[in-house]
């Protein structure tokens, strides 16, 4: 029915989880109040930000039904005793969803890394908010969830080149797979987490591929427009 980190499955305070195909489109909002009930979260609780293939990140305060604009990662400063409950979600289809815990500050994060987003550091800018409110980076735990692998997320050279410019040409990011340019955004947003001095330990990146794995999760590349949908990736803390 949905999909966990190993990682932050160790902790037991932490609720999380990254939806499937069966629990139908996040998009609608009866699918999104069954799933994180099912969770054990209340959908009256849930922070949600508008997505825009961007690199801003907002602070959750308070449950709103409206998303937080023009953003595509949110924060929550679990200290904070007006923001006790509250949960964190992000939809994707394709793209990588990021959720982040510290496991000292307890502050938690979720991220919408599409190409766009991490050309632009979505995951760096997470972290950095984080940073900014008291966490270390050896204390944070990352989950890079269900996204498009290198297997089946063909790009044009020039994307290449872009990415190239900023890692240099390094084969785990793209390769040139049957005369076409195929690149890895899991990886990147896992380089750009290291950067950030996170140790690769606190990286959780399973081997899925949304496209691979159609039948279980949503692809807007593989999925005809009749049967697309998104997935959801939820993270929350219970006290």
């Amino acid at each position: 029915m949905y999909h966990q980190s190993r990682l932050l499955g160790t902790y037991p305070h932490v609720i999380h989880g990254y939806s499937t195909r069966m629990l139908g489109d996040m998009r609608r909002s009866e699918n999104r109040a069954s799933y994180v009930q099912m969770l054990g979260v209340s959908p009256h609780v849930l922070v949600t930000a508008e997505q825009v293939h961007g690199n801003v990140v907002k602070k959750a305060i308070r449950a709103s039904k409206t998303p937080l604009s023009l953003a595509d990662g949110i924060v929550l400063d679990i200290s904070d005793n007006n923001s006790a409950g509250i949960a964190l979600g992000i939809v994707v289809a394709d793209c990588a969803p990021l959720l982040f815990f510290d496991k000292k500050e307890r502050s938690i994060g979720a991220a919408h890394a599409g190409w766009k987003g991490s050309y632009k550091s979505i995951a760096t800018n997470v972290v950095d908010y984080m940073l900014s409110l008291g966490s270390n980076p050896d204390d944070i735990m990352v989950s890079i969830g269900p996204h498009i692998g290198m297997c089946c997320y063909s790009v044009p050279k020039d994307r290449v080149d872009m990415f190239f410019s900023m890692y240099g040409n390094d084969a785990h990011i793209a390769s040139y797979i049957d005369g076409v340019w195929h690149m890895d955004i899991g990886y990147i947003n896992w380089l750009q987490l290291r950067s950030k001095g996170i140790p690769a330990e606190n990286i959780d990146v399973p081997p899925t591929c949304t496209s691979c794995q159609s039948d279980l999760f949503y692809s807007y590349r593989k999925d005809t427009k009749e049967a697309f949908g998104e997935i959801m990736g939820v993270i929350a803390y219970k006290f």
